[in-house]
């Protein structure tokens, strides 16, 4: 006879067992960066060029996050902008080893299991974000 108890957490730990693939590709000449991310943990890693980056990622349900930023020239009479936003229900903070960030805000779909954003590194590189299963 089976344990229904023994059934029931088998199935709830392999549930929670996804594991993502992240595509990065860059706006902009380059080479398309590619990475993880683990439902199991909310861990998350990115590698783009020789650097990897290590983090993790939220996700809410009906949530909203926002990503902007915004340069300009300082206290001259002419100016040079730049802006990006992204809004979505989930994003991840990220760090290299020698402390550079990466952050990216997506929207992800429980029932197909994708999603799609943008990602911001320290330098202002920017990347459209593809999750898939």
């Amino acid at each position: 006879m089976r344990n229904p108890l023994a059934t029931l957490a088998l199935v709830t730990s392999l549930s929670g067992c996804a594991t993502y693939s992240l595509d990065l590709l860059p706006r902009g000449p380059g080479a398309m960066a590619h990475g993880t991310a683990k439902q199991i943990d909310k861990s998350v890693t990115v590698t783009i060029g020789d650097q990897t980056y290590q983090g993790h990622y939220a996700y809410m349900q009906g949530g909203s996050f926002t990503l902007a930023t915004g340069f300009s020239g300082g206290q001259n009479a002419t100016a040079t902008g730049m802006g990006v936003t992204a809004v979505g229900n989930g994003n991840v903070l990220a760090q290299s080893a020698d402390g550079r960030n990466l952050r990216c805000v997506f929207s992800f779909s429980g029932w197909s299991q994708q999603g799609t954003g943008g990602c911001l590194t320290d330098s202002g590189s920017l990347y459209d974000l593809q999750i898939t299963r």
